[in-house]
């Protein structure tokens, strides 16, 4: 298993790195089942970027408690915390791309904000294979070295794609500036993956949280998940609720 500073270094270089051993298979196996239940119900999506023969489940953590570990896992945590000081999540979804899909166009994660083209790193995402990612049934597409780079698709002129093959329980940590893009589908079986995103806690997360995740079931969670979800305060003042750190008000 790759050391977090072998990953922040990777991160720096390439904008994305790719790890293995961070969780056992038959925890990935439990949280895949459950997913897939789940999504199961689910229209496909409307237009190219989401996927007309993809679904995906958003605001995972108002729906199940499977999750959990995986967010707080302290290998991801060191990495985003390293790398961005204080952070919350921004986004969960689960994403299943089904036979026949095509891929997606090219994007960046943190285009959702409105940076300075060379703005410092926001956000850190972290796509979970829950099933094996192939290069037919839909991996995700990187540009190496395409971090850092806001401004359009035909700016990276004839970028180098590379497609990121990796076995269920991997992880792709991408930069929020790294270009990507999910790929096509040409199997036969459904290709299951789970994006979460870090952000520096100053920024509005992509998913209210605190409305998918009220406050009587946020008393049920480990306090660091609590403070991920935006049950938190960043130092000094951003984020309290009357005057004092939302945190306090879990344990009353």
């Amino acid at each position: 298993m790759k050391s977090s500073e072998q990953v922040l270094s990777e991160l720096m270089e390439q904008g994305y790195s790719v790890v293995n051993g961070l969780i056992s298979p038959a925890a990935i196996t439990a949280i895949g089942e459950t997913l897939k239940i789940a999504i199961s119900e689910l229209p496909y999506g409307a237009n190219s970027f989401v996927g007309t023969k993809t679904k995906r489940l958003h605001s995972l953590f108002g729906k199940l408690r499977d999750l959990d570990d995986l967010t707080i896992n302290k290998g991801i945590l060191t990495v985003a915390e390293t790398l961005l000081g204080d952070v919350i999540l921004g986004a969960s979804v689960a994403t299943q791309i089904y036979p026949g899909e095509t891929k997606q166009p090219f994007h960046y994660d943190d285009g959702i904000y409105p940076l300075p083209k060379k703005f410092k790193e926001v956000k850190l995402g972290v796509m979970w294979a829950i099933d094996d990612f192939t290069e037919d049934n839909g991996a995700t597409i990187v540009i190496p070295q395409s971090h850092g780079k806001r401004e359009s698709y035909s700016s990276l002129g004839n970028a180098q794609e590379k497609i990121i093959v990796m076995p269920s329980g991997s992880a792709l940590l991408y930069l929020g500036s790294l270009w990507h893009a999910a790929g096509g589908n040409r199997t036969n079986d459904p290709r299951l993956g789970l994006i979460l995103q870090y952000v520096q806690s100053w920024l509005r997360p992509q998913d209210s949280h605190l409305i998918s995740v009220q406050i009587e079931e946020a008393k049920k969670l480990e306090p660091k998940l609590q403070a991920l979800l935006g049950y938190s305060m960043r130092q000094p003042f951003l984020g309290y609720v009357d005057g004092i750190n939302p945190m306090e008000l879990l344990t009353e």
